[in-house]
């Protein structure tokens, strides 16, 4: 689980309602769909007014998400970052995008000092609780400290013609920096 931090170069302009993001991995491509989900994961609690649903209580905007890319080149994704950096696209080139960030731009995250690893994700089939169009891709970057992507390693990672091309075509581009608050069963 991670609370909204702001922290970073790339802080959004626009702040967003939710201040929390809450990471579930899970083999289901359906997953609040799924047996276990059903039967196995309580779905209220007598904390929540008249017993509703979690659903009914809070403020939810579930997405599911299948992996693209998982990198990893030193080893360092087998705990929870303290801070990560998601970064929400739509490219008008998806099959440039997929190569740039394959050939050139985790590669040159990878130079920030306190970076950990990156994931790739392609946005899934719409859960019942998936609010409006998510963008179709999400980047996870894992880091030691967001203000990682602060210095000369970070301006060199962002400045790139092909890096300011993506940014600067994608039809939706949203940064967000977010700080570690409490992890389970990572």
């Amino acid at each position: 689980m991670y609370r909204e931090n702001f922290d970073f170069s790339l802080e959004p302009k626009e702040r967003r309602p939710r201040k929390y993001l809450v990471l579930y991995q899970s083999n289901f491509e359906e997953p609040l769909s799924s047996k276990e989900y059903l039967n196995d994961v309580r779905h209220s609690s007598v904390m929540w007014p008249d017993k509703k649903a979690t659903s009914e209580v809070g403020d939810f905007n579930a997405r599911n998400y299948k992996l693209v890319q998982d990198y990893d080149p030193d080893g360092k994704g087998e705990s929870a970052p303290p801070f990560c950096l998601t970064v929400e696209m739509d490219p008008v080139d998806e099959a440039d995008f997929d190569k740039w960030y394959r050939e050139e731009h985790l590669d040159m995250l990878h130079k920030l000092p306190g970076y950990r690893r990156s994931s790739r994700y392609v946005i899934g089939p719409k859960l019942p609780i998936t609010e409006g169009e998510p963008p179709k891709y999400l980047a996870i970057h894992e880091m030691d400290d967001l203000r990682g992507f602060i210095g000369k390693e970070a301006d060199a990672a962002n400045d790139t013609p092909w890096t300011v091309k993506h940014i600067k075509d994608s039809k939706v581009f949203i940064p967000r920096g977010w700080e570690l608050i409490y992890s389970q069963g990572y």
